[in-house]
């Protein structure tokens, strides 16, 4: 019987079956958590903000898979974090619209659900070990895909003046609005930890981890269901960072197994660019190219999980 490269190579990664070879090692790591943020979408009118998006998550559970491979000090890491679809935050649309005040003149809010959220990541570094201490910095690449969709909730329009939130609620149902996030972005990476080693030879590793995203592109599309109408958003440049704390801890008995306590928090910020619409219906033409007005995007997110660490292979 033949056996492809492809499926011994998904029956290592996911069975986690150790083998041998002289001077590589391999890692893979499975880890769960909760992942919590907002996700802010902006409308300009030159340089002044008309409106403002928030698609909220609220404890979204989240699935981390990664496999390290690593020789004489160089690594090179795959990754994949996909969130659990849910229906657990909200959306809330606020706009700015009289050019004469900062005041929010309309409002809604309807219930989100994270439809899709997923990382794909490479990254290579090379550890530089200190003793008792480590550094280590590195370079990768991320490409995320994430989309919400709102529905039902209710929107507060008042007939004059400015938003005070008594306006009667005017309800939804179904379907009002998605939102769909495709983001590529490369990073820096320096990691500084340490080890220790108990009595019983036990071993922990605690580390701390920045990281700095010098470039993010960003492709959106914004759906609005009652209007028919999708916007497009083509966004770039800004910043983003992230900082982590890690934890791992090695049992002696446990054969190399390790286990991982990991926190973060992510920042993405000043991301902006053009946008243009177009009708969602059967008949539609080159899109309308929005002049005078601009998109922009906002990304805070923080993570929480607890993982294994299984050794495929050792020397």
């Amino acid at each position: 019987m033949k056996v492809s490269p492809g499926a011994l190579l998904l029956a290592v990664f996911f069975l986690g079956a150790p083998f041998r070879s002289d001077g590589l090692e391999i890692d893979f790591t499975l880890g769960t958590g909760l992942m919590t943020g907002v996700t802010q979408e902006l409308v300009y009118e030159g340089e002044r903000l008309l409106s403002r998006l928030d698609w909220i998550d609220r404890t979204v559970p989240n699935v981390d898979l990664s496999t390290r491979i690593s020789a004489r000090n160089f690594f090179l890491r795959f990754g994949l974090t996909s969130a659990i679809p849910v229906t657990i935050g909200e959306m809330e649309n606020i706009d700015f619209l009289d050019r004469g005040s900062p005041e929010i003149t309309n409002y809604s809010r309807h219930n989100s659900k994270l439809d899709r959220d997923f990382t794909l990541g490479l990254e290579a570094g090379y550890e530089i070990p200190l003793g008792l201490w480590h550094m280590t910095p590195s370079a990768g690449m991320r490409f995320r895909n994430r989309k919400w969709t709102g529905s039902g909730g209710y929107k507060q329009y008042p007939e004059s003046g400015p938003w005070t939130g008594n306006e009667p609620r005017v309800w939804f149902n179904g379907p009002v609005i998605s939102y769909e996030q495709t983001i590529w972005f490369p990073f820096l990476a320096l990691e500084i930890g340490y080890e220790h080693i108990f009595p019983r030879e036990d071993r922990a590793r605690f580390s701390i981890t920045g990281s700095l995203y010098p470039a993010v592109w960003v492709e959106a599309d914004d759906v609005h269901f009652l209007r028919n109408t999708v916007f497009h958003d083509s966004m770039s440049g800004g910043v983003g960072w992230s900082f982590a704390l890690r934890s791992e801890f090695y049992p002696r008995r446990a054969n190399g197994i390790g286990f991982i306590l990991d926190l973060r928090t992510e920042r993405i910020a000043n991301v902006r660019g053009s946008t243009s619409s177009n009708n969602t219906g059967i008949l539609t033409g080159p899109p309308s190219i929005s002049e005078g007005y601009s998109a922009g995007t906002e990304v805070t997110q923080w993570y929480v999980s607890l993982g294994v660490i299984i050794p495929l292979l050792r020397r």
